[in-house]
């Protein structure tokens, strides 16, 4: 069953994670490269913030993915950009403790004639600087991406929760029958799934076996209440899921009868809705 998700909570989030890339950008553009212990120094807490900000990102596409906003037009597109930003996070860090590793530590190697450690240190040095310089460059670039994406990504989720608001508003949730309520009731805690059997019989399938008629699944997708993956043959089975108005559609049910339980929907004959899927295509 999907979870419910404080949006505005998730747009402050970004809103402040957005904040903490741009500081380490700032960190990582301004620091002035010196191998050896100093640089060791500086991006040691670097590395440990960054993969701090990877956590971070993690916990909206965590907290969205599965929750009702994933029936929103245009969500898909935010999550993916989610996913992106959890990408470009541990890319910075990954450039981070590259720059790390590159950097040549104050040390001394085995012993050897005519050896000149000096030399030897100051010869590393000069090669690490510009290999570091690069890895930063480009941690660097993935974190301002990610401060920009997050920027974006607030903007888009406060502009779906306006038009969630406004349509709530303008339209009034749609009254079901008990049996519908039933039938949302089972759908909601795991979805189900349409398909023909043998003979050409068309059947529901849900995970706790309750019997749902397929002239409650037709009512309840031609009120917008479920939705139907027909993107695959019947016969292999079409996914039912509820959509928000669903969801919206078992709330007001429950608060306008107080009901917690009904009557299990009882089989009935099942008449086969391939022939009226395959003409909506």
């Amino acid at each position: 069953m999907p979870t419910a998700v404080d949006l505005n909570e998730q747009i402050n989030h970004l809103l402040h994670l957005a904040h903490d890339f741009k500081a380490l950008h700032d960190r990582v553009r301004d620091l002035a490269v010196a191998p050896g212990t100093e640089a060791l120094r500086q991006l040691t807490p670097l590395v440990l913030k960054s993969q701090e900000l990877v956590g971070k990102a993690l916990l909206p596409l965590s907290a969205l993915d599965g929750s009702p906003y994933t029936a929103v037009a245009g969500s898909r597109q935010t999550l993916n950009a989610l996913g992106a930003v959890v990408s470009g996070a541990s890319l910075a860090s990954s450039g981070l403790a590259h720059a790390l590793a590159a950097n040549p530590p104050d040390s001394t190697g085995f012993a050897g004639p005519h050896q000149n450690e000096d030399s030897i240190r100051n010869a590393r040095h000069a090669r690490a600087v510009p290999e570091m310089v690069g890895y930063l460059a480009d941690a660097a670039h993935q974190l301002d991406m990610c401060e920009t994406a997050c920027h974006d990504l607030a903007t888009n989720i406060a502009r779906d929760v306006e038009r969630a608001s406004t349509t709530s508003k303008q339209k009034a949730p749609h009254k079901i029958s008990p049996a519908q309520y039933e039938a949302l009731r089972t759908l909601a805690k795991g979805g189900a799934t349409m398909q023909t059997q043998g003979r050409g019989s068309t059947i529901v399938l849900t995970p706790d076996h309750t019997l749902i008629t397929i002239a409650t699944i037709q009512s309840l997708d031609s009120h917008g209440l479920v939705c139907l993956d027909t993107s695959v043959p019947i016969h292999q089975g079409w996914g039912i899921t509820v959509t928000a108005e669903g969801h919206r559609a078992l709330a007001q049910h429950r608060s306008r009868t107080g009901a917690t339980t009904v009557p299990t929907a009882t089989a009935a004959a099942m008449p086969t809705v391939a022939a009226k899927r395959e003409g909506r295509r």
